[in-house]
């Protein structure tokens, strides 16, 4: 073999040894969501990222990741720790199981009851957007909501 015969093998051998899950290259998103100044804490809590299109960001995946007992997160894409840069339009879910009953009802099963406002649940109606950079300032992905 030629040594350009082995330097084509080696190139190949090396592309084939890299990230295979389709995200390409992803920075680390951590932060802290606050409601009405307080961190959101609740029994399931997740932070979704959907891709803006309107902004550019034409990505196939979604990043997420679920909140602690603090009301921190961080995000993972596809199995990789971070997300893509780009723009994002952010989506909050947290419940709570209600096992409250008014008097004279009966609840066979616990019902979830949201912990923040209907709008942050949906990428259409959600004002929370961010954007995903290598190098972030201190608390740029912190999200502050209100109920």
């Amino acid at each position: 073999m030629t040594r350009y015969q082995i330097g084509f093998l080696a190139i190949l051998f090396l592309s084939g040894c890299g990230d295979n899950s389709g995200v390409g290259p992803t920075f680390p998103v951590t932060g802290t969501i606050t409601i009405n100044g307080q961190p959101l804490i609740a029994q399931t809590a997740m932070v979704l990222f959907k891709p803006d299109a309107s902004r550019g960001n034409l990505g196939h995946f979604d990043p997420a990741g679920a909140l602690d007992g603090q009301g921190h997160y961080v995000l993972s894409t596809a199995g990789k720790t971070g997300a893509p840069p780009g723009w994002y339009k952010v989506v909050v879910t947290a419940t709570a199981t209600d096992v409250s009953v008014p008097p004279g009802k009966r609840r066979d099963h616990p019902h979830p009851k949201s912990l923040v406002a209907a709008k942050y649940g949906q990428a259409a109606t959600t004002a929370l957007s961010v954007e995903v950079v290598e190098s972030p300032a201190a608390g740029a992905y912190d999200l502050k909501l209100t109920q």
